[in-house]
C-alpha cells in the first residue's frame, strides 16, 4: 500500500513540473512577442560607465578607486577596462 500511495505523490510531482515548465515557456513566449528579451541587457562599449571608467584609468586613477567612483565592483572595472572602446 506504501508504495502505490509513492507512486501517486510521485505522479502528482511529475505532473506539477510539467505544468510549471509549459507555464514557464508560455510566458516567455508572450514576452518575445511583446519585444521583451529574457536575460540581463547586454554591457557594450558605448555604456556610460564603460566610457567613464576608461576616462578616470586615463587620468591614472587604480581599479579600485574607479569603482568606487563610477559605483562597480574592483572586478567589473577589469571587465570594463578590457572591453575595447
Amino acid at each position: 500500500m506504501a508504495q502505490a500511495m509513492v507512486t501517486i505523490i510521485s505522479a502528482f510531482a511529475q505532473l506539477e513540473r510539467d505544468q510549471l515548465s509549459e507555464r514557464t515557456k508560455a510566458g516567455m513566449a508572450a514576452a518575445a512577442a511583446n519585444g521583451r528579451r529574457a536575460g540581463r541587457r547586454e554591457v557594450t562599449t558605448d555604456h556610460e560607465k564603460v566610457k567613464r571608467a576608461h576616462e578616470l584609468k586615463l587620468r591614472g586613477l587604480k581599479p579600485t578607486d574607479i569603482g568606487k567612483i563610477i559605483g562597480a565592483s574592483r572586478a567589473t572595472v577589469y571587465r570594463y577596462l578590457a572591453m575595447d572602446s
